[in-house]
Formats: structure tokens, sequence, C-alpha cells
């Protein structure tokens, strides 16, 4: 878009520059050359990515105790890995964890940096910042990987918006029987897929290279 409003103004410069000596020889007597009409200017891209429409920006609470906004923050423009959690879960939750922490250390130093790891917890009433500090400092999570906390309501509609639903209400409203997958994508693409959370971590960051473009999986 740039490269074509770039043309086009180089275009319209010559002709007016073209216009403007063809005028001069014209005439017998020096004339006043009419100052050229101004190149209209480019518009603006827009803020926000492909997926603003579908990502509700909502406010969340890091486990460091940041507030961010969900889309703006978070997601724009990124390569992410999502999941829902909730640290007092003695069932699902540990094995989904202990899994992904396997996916955090194939990626390396690349968590953080150009893949973002974000678990968003179900029981923001008991999952406070600290409470969410002690089940990363429990798990080995390293740095790149953000937990996250909010009103029970936000929370509701992100997990509803982002597909991570029960269609069975009763089910739905039970933390307990969680859809246990990950919703990975690429939101500059529009890319956007999902696994289980249990899924053999090499082939969960395969899976990833494949939104993100790239081929490779580390050894």
């Amino acid at each position: 878009m740039k490269r074509r409003a770039f043309l086009a103004s180089m275009g319209v410069s010559l002709i007016q520059t073209a216009i403007a000596a063809g005028v001069g020889l014209a005439e017998e007597k020096p004339t006043t050359v009419p100052k050229p009409a101004p190149v209209p200017m480019p518009k603006p891209m827009t803020a926000d990515g492909p997926s603003a429409a579908r990502i509700p920006d909502v406010t969340l609470t890091t486990h460091e105790g940041t507030e961010v906004r969900f889309y703006q923050d978070l997601v724009k423009g990124k390569v992410v890995l999502i999941n829902f959690m909730y640290a007092t879960c003695t069932n699902s939750c540990p094995t989904f964890t202990a899994n992904l922490v396997r996916v955090q250390r194939l990626f390396g130093d690349r968590v953080g940096r150009d893949v973002f790891m974000y678990s968003i917890s179900l029981d923001p009433e008991h999952d406070s910042p600290q409470v969410l500090r002690d089940y990363v400092k429990n798990y080995g999570v390293q740095q790149g990987w953000t937990f996250l906390t909010g009103s029970l309501a936000d929370i509701t509609t992100l997990r509803r918006r982002l597909g991570l639903r029960d269609l069975d209400p009763v089910v739905d409203a039970d933390k307990a029987q969680h859809i246990g997958v990950v919703l990975y994508g690429n939101e500059r693409l529009d890319r956007w897929a999902a696994c289980p959370a249990l899924a053999e971590p090499r082939e969960i960051v395969k899976n990833v290279g494949w939104v993100e473009g790239a081929r490779q999986v580390p050894a």
C-alpha cells in the first residue's frame, strides 16, 4: 500500500513538473508558475489487526500484578498460545501445565520475544496475582509465559469469544470440566487453530510453526 502511494505521489510530482516547465516555454514573457496542487497523503493503516473484531479487549491482570488489555497489549500482531486453567485444579490442569512447560522449553528464549504464552484463570475470585505467582514458581515456568486473572464476567466473555466453550451450558459453567485445549495463532496473518493441551510438545511447536510460516522444529 505504501509503495503504491509512493509511486503515485512520484507520478503526480513528475506530471506537475512537466506542466510547469511547459507553461514557462510557451510564454514569451516570464510568468508566475502556479503552485502545484498538494499530493494527497496515503490513508494511515488501522491500529487494529485482522482479529480485532473477534477478540475482546478486556482488561486483565498478570501474575506480576500489571494491568493489561488482552487484545491490544497481548495478542495484536503476535504469535500466541492461549489456554485456560485455575490454580486449585487437581484433575487436568496440573498435567496440562506440566506439558506446556515442556513446550516452553522447546521454544527456548523465543517465548516472550516472538512467541507468547498465556494461561488465563477460570477461578479469578481465588486466583489473585500472588496465587498465580506461586503457581508459576511451583511448575518451573520461565520468563515469557504470562498467567492472567480478572473479573469472572470478562474472562467468561473472552473464553466464549475465543471458542473455548462447551455447548452444554451446565458443563460450560463447571470449571472442573473446562475444555483442555490450547488455542494458537498468528494474529498478524489471522491464522488460528487449536490442539489438545496434552498433545506431544514437539507437535505443538510444529503446529505453531505452521501458523507463523516457519518450517523448523527444535531438536
